[in-house]
């Protein structure tokens, strides 16, 4: 069964809902990010990340965008077949100044070999007096014995303007840095701009997308190129990224990505308030 998304038939879906849901309903989100924008990332979820992913490789500050406990369960595939699919479960929390998640997952920035998972962890606050959240994620492979941590920010520069910075997996040294910018043009749409950088053999990918939601649905594309290097092996990817949040009920969310690594997503999050 094939799963494969192209660009004009996405957006012309996406913009189909948004327009229906918002002549219907009369409502755009603000600009705070909160639950209903964040159900899913955009770019590489370095200056806009969703409630959940902080956990699992996007930036940790984003898990503060949490208020409410949440049940998540996802499967994901590799390529666009439903056969080998991976699984992952997570529980997160939080009441919009501290937020975090604890995550159980056969499936991460690659497919795992088999018998192998991940359990991913991660916190973050809200320093309010300055606009700014910080967050941490760790991560321990099954058979690994040993655990890497990511840390990021996001800071709040204006109502408009919101920038993200992230360092992956300090533990091993300094080896990655990635950062962006999330720009509000109107209360419905977003624009970002993420970009990572290997400081080693020099190799940087920059990210732009939008970002478009209202009070029962969420979508982003975006797409990466190389400023820098030959080589993908940077967070930042250089593949075609889509994803699409709904709101089926105030407790009940489904989010669907397309970002490469893995190629399909689809996950389910009960919601508790």
């Amino acid at each position: 069964m094939s799963f494969r998304i192209h660009l004009p038939l996405f957006a012309g879906l996406v913009f189909s809902l948004i327009s229906a849901s918002a002549e219907a309903r009369g409502y755009l989100s603000s600009n705070v990010m909160n639950e209903e924008n964040s159900m899913i990332a955009n770019g590489q979820g370095i200056s806009s990340p969703s409630f959940w992913d902080g956990v699992s490789g996007a930036n940790p500050a984003g898990l503060v965008n949490n208020v409410d406990l949440k049940l998540q369960g996802a499967a994901a595939s590799f390529d666009d077949s439903t056969n080998n699919l991976r699984e992952s479960g997570g529980v997160f929390a939080g009441n919009g100044l501290i937020g975090g998640g604890v995550e159980y997952s056969t499936f991460n920035q690659g497919p795992l070999p088999s018998g192998q998972s991940q359990l991913n962890a991660g916190l973050a606050a809200d320093l309010t007096s300055i606009q700014t959240s910080v967050g941490i994620s760790t991560h321990r492979i099954s058979d690994n014995g040993g655990n890497s941590y990511d840390v990021g920010a996001l800071i709040n520069l204006s109502q408009s303007l919101r920038v993200g910075a992230m360092i992956p997996d300090f533990t091993n040294g300094l080896q990655l840095v990635a950062g962006g910018f999330t720009y509000a043009v109107d209360p419905m749409v977003d624009f970002v701009v993420d970009a990572g950088y290997q400081l080693r053999d020099k190799n940087g990918i920059a990210k732009p997308g939008l970002s478009i939601h209202t009070n029962l649905l969420q979508a982003t594309a975006s797409y990466g190129f190389k400023f820098a290097g030959d080589s993908d092996d940077v967070l930042v990817t250089t593949k075609f990224s889509a994803a699409l949040g709904l709101k089926l009920t105030n407790n009940i969310l489904i989010e669907y990505e397309y970002r490469g690594l893995p190629e399909h997503r689809l996950g389910l999050t009960l919601r508790f308030n």
